[in-house]
């Protein structure tokens, strides 16, 4: 009868568990990785979601970072976009506040828009209006999380 004999190694166990190099770092980079690209997807109207890319910096800006905590591994997946926070969860009477965007100190907004603005003239490309509705949430961080569990 043959017997088998087991060796515990502390020292590799902790390194396959809290090293940037080991096993759990691989898995939770792959898993963000997953995150971050489902958000970037989530950013082009994929899936019903309202488009929110112009320039594609937004899209451009997130990535995912190990981080070493003391606790243990985690992973960020995010972007320090200053206007990150509006597009995910919205503007005006669609954002938190639920209210009409109005001017503070004029009489009326301008802004630019390709769509909307004067389409010839000292104003081409501008919009003037007393008040905007907002712009509606895209989530797409929120969103693109169940990708962290799927299997891939």
């Amino acid at each position: 009868m043959s017997s088998v004999h087991h060796v515990f190694n502390e020292a590799q166990l902790q390194f396959m568990l809290k090293s940037p190099a080991g096993a759990v770092a691989k898995d939770l980079i792959k898993r963000g990785k997953r995150v971050e690209s489902r958000a970037k997807r989530n950013l082009a109207g994929v899936g019903g979601k309202p488009k929110r890319i112009d320039t594609g910096h937004l899209r451009a800006s997130i990535g995912t970072n190990l981080l070493m905590r003391p606790q243990g591994l985690a992973v960020r997946v995010g972007t320090g976009v200053h206007y990150a926070l509006y597009v995910h969860d919205g503007t005006g009477l669609y954002g938190p506040k639920h209210t009409l965007i109005r001017p503070r100190f004029s009489k009326v907004l301008v802004f630019r828009s390709k769509i909307y603005g004067a389409k010839k003239g000292k104003h081409a490309g501008l919009v003037f209006a007393k008040y905007v509705r907002g712009m509606k949430p895209n989530p797409f961080l929120t969103d693109a999380l169940p990708a962290f569990r799927t299997a891939g």
